[in-house]
């Protein structure tokens, strides 16, 4: 992977080199409307999956066998953290969204990166972040802040119909991702997980159908002069069916103590009962309290012997359930 990695991030640095100062932004400009889409990649180096399609956008858009008549942003958020193969190099990028950053990370390579690219956040009109889960998942999913325009857009878009509600419960969070960022500048912000870590098809295919849904949509909104106007475009999303499921987080199992374990093989989007135990063997009891869907299950790294050598997550997994 990491050969193929670095031909992508090469290629990356070569286009964006002539349209901007920072080594991964690159940016097309129309030149018909300031409209700004916003596309970011590896914001956690080690979910790779939509540089495939990234790259691809990018060399259409310099060919010229695609266009597009406002502007596309697209940057790539922790390519030092990719290069290593790893999550983040110090912290977690995605969480350091926010003045002022906590200060135990201020000066963390990542902290670094979050306060430069919020200025570049800030300037676009929709945020589309594509991520990719650490395990498996049945399905790709949206999951970010809610708001009427978020989800119409989520629907229109495709991808999957599935949208996880995660707008934030508390107006002095404690750490801040990139969508709600810019949530919380009244823009349609949308994180999208691709399934799991990783180069693979359908990361590639799920990436290129949103991409491409999104920009015709835009074009179309920018051809008829409204994609500025909130009220008309909201009422022109609206017009497509609604395929979404959405779906809230109805409890987040703590991670109790290291001896606790998950049973080998749980993915995102597996459906469970009430009741169900989810605990591997000779481990304390871990019981499903509602129906739904686990998601985010977690399995820290263990030694060889079957101690946890990294910090023991908050929680070991969610349960979500549809609305």
């Amino acid at each position: 992977m990491n050969q193929q990695l670095k031909q992508y991030l090469q290629k990356f640095k070569t286009a964006a080199q002539p349209t901007t100062i920072h080594p991964w932004l690159y940016i097309h400009n129309g030149g018909k409307s300031t409209f700004r889409i916003q596309l970011c990649g590896i914001i956690h180096g080690n979910e790779v999956g939509s540089l495939p399609t990234l790259i691809q956008l990018i060399e259409d858009l310099e060919s010229g066998r695609r266009t597009f008549p406002g502007i596309i942003s697209i940057l790539l958020g922790n390519p030092e953290a990719a290069l290593l193969n790893r999550r983040f190099v110090e912290a977690d990028l995605n969480r350091l969204f926010l003045s002022p950053q906590p200060e135990a990370y201020t000066n963390t390579h990542e902290a670094k990166r979050a306060r430069e690219l919020m200025p570049i956040l800030s300037e676009c009109d929709i945020l589309i972040d594509l991520h990719q889960t650490m395990l498996a998942s049945r399905q790709a999913f949206f999951i970010c802040p809610r708001s009427e325009i978020t989800v119409a857009w989520a629907n229109q878009l495709g991808g999957t119909n599935a949208y996880i509600d995660s707008t934030p419960t508390t107006t002095t969070p404690k750490y801040q991702c990139s969508d709600d960022f810019v949530w919380h500048q009244d823009k349609p912000a949308l994180t999208l997980e691709l399934g799991k870590a990783g180069f693979h098809q359908p990361a590639t295919d799920i990436s290129k159908k949103v991409i491409d849904n999104l920009l015709s949509t835009a074009s179309f909104l920018i051809s008829h002069n409204i994609e500025h106007n909130r009220k008309d475009t909201l009422n022109w999303l609206k017009k497509s069916p609604n395929q979404l499921v959405e779906y809230r987080t109805v409890h987040r199992e703590p991670y109790r103590s290291k001896n606790h374990a998950l049973e080998p093989g749980i993915i995102n989007f597996q459906p469970t009962v009430k009741g169900d135990l989810v605990h591997a063997e000779d481990t304390p009891v871990i019981q499903i309290p509602e129906d739904g869907f686990i998601l985010f299950p977690k399995y820290p790294r263990r030694d060889d012997c079957g101690t946890i050598c990294e910090d023991l997550p908050k929680e070991i997994f969610r349960i979500i359930q549809s609305c």
